[in-house]
């Protein structure tokens, strides 16, 4: 059958799929009926502009893009270090549940599948950036925006993994020296 890693990967994906997916819908909107074209939801897909237009508004989407990417990135970070099962305290544990966003905790295996799904979603979207760039549908600041953000991302989150097994590794009795 399936991996319980791949179903659970599968499942993390669908919030920054989605997001994309509204995010470009917005933006495309926004941008399309602020300069006086005539747009709406049935034609956002299909929208004949000049390529200047559509520069501006890919460069919008992705920049757009990498900023919800690294907020999801920072969010799920925020709650492996605040809210990891494994190192709560017990008072803001009994706080969480009595105003019912006891959800808010979790497990190693969820957290880490979240920030590795907004990651993968990340660099994807540096790919993508830039090769529009190298096409020259996009401007220069947004691959340079996501060339700075990637590598931030991957890092606090290494940092946060080292920590979790520094963590476990103490709890269980193991220590390892540098």
């Amino acid at each position: 059958m399936f991996s319980k890693i791949l179903l659970k990967l599968i499942e993390e994906s669908l919030i920054p799929a989605f997001g994309f997916l509204l995010l470009k819908v917005v933006i495309t909107l926004y941008m399309v009926n602020s300069l006086g074209y005539n747009a709406s939801i049935y034609n956002v897909f299909s929208l004949e502009v000049s390529k200047d237009l559509y520069i501006v508004i890919n460069s919008y989407i992705l920049v757009s893009f990498a900023l919800f990417c690294f907020l999801g990135i920072v969010y799920t970070l925020a709650k492996s270090l605040f809210f990891h099962k494994s190192h709560i305290q017990p008072r803001l544990t009994l706080g969480l549940y009595s105003y019912r966003v006891g959800f808010l905790i979790q497990d190693s295996f969820h957290l880490f599948s979240q920030a590795l799904v907004w990651i993968i979603f990340s660099y994807m979207g540096f790919v993508i950036s830039a090769f529009l760039y190298y096409l020259g549908l996009v401007n220069g600041y947004v691959v340079l925006l996501n060339s700075i953000l990637c590598p931030i991302a991957t890092y606090f989150y290494i940092l946060d993994l080292e920590y979790e097994l520094e963590q476990n590794n103490e709890e269980e009795g193991v220590y390892i020296s540098q």
